[in-house]
C-alpha cells in the first residue's frame, strides 16, 4: 500500500482544490494536493516539500485527520490528511492544471478523486474541517 499524503489548505475559510493534469493517473479529477511520502521521510516532511514543489507554497501543518485507504484497482493507497495554513509564496501550478478556493459544501460539485471524496464525507473529518473553516 502507498503511503500518500494530502494537504486540506485552508484560508479565508475556503479550501483549496487542485485539478490534475491529463498526464495523471486520475485525469482532470480534483484532488487535495499532496503526494507518496518517501524513504525516511515523515509524513509532516512529505506534505511540507509536495506543497512547495507541486504549488510553490510554504504551509505548516495544523492537525492531521483520520487517514483512508482507497484500493484504485492500479494501485491500493493510504491517504494521509493535514489542515494546513497557509504561510507563504506565489502559487505557480507545477502538476496541476487548475486550482479553486471552495467551501467544504461546493466540493461536492466537483469530480473529486475516489480517494479524497471518502476522506471529505467521513463525518469526523466533515466536523474537524468545519471548526477550522468557522462553520
Amino acid at each position: 500500500m502507498i503511503q500518500v499524503t494530502c494537504a486540506i489548505i485552508i484560508d479565508h475559510g475556503k479550501i483549496l482544490i487542485a485539478q490534475n493534469n491529463e498526464s495523471s493517473d486520475h485525469s482532470f479529477q480534483w484532488e487535495f494536493p499532496g503526494g507518496k511520502v518517501k524513504s525516511g521521510e515523515t509524513e509532516k516532511e512529505c506534505i511540507a516539500r509536495e506543497i512547495k514543489e507541486e504549488l510553490n507554497l510554504t504551509v505548516e501543518v495544523v492537525e492531521a485527520l483520520i487517514s483512508v485507504e482507497y484500493d484504485y484497482k492500479i494501485k491500493a493507497i493510504r491517504l494521509i490528511p493535514f489542515v494546513c495554513s497557509l504561510v507563504s509564496g506565489e502559487m505557480k501550478l507545477n502538476n496541476h492544471k487548475e486550482v479553486k478556493w471552495m467551501t467544504i459544501d461546493e466540493l461536492g460539485e466537483l469530480d473529486l478523486a475516489e480517494a479524497d471524496k471518502v476522506l471529505i464525507q467521513m463525518d469526523e473529518n466533515r466536523m474537524r474541517l468545519k471548526k477550522y473553516l468557522g462553520k
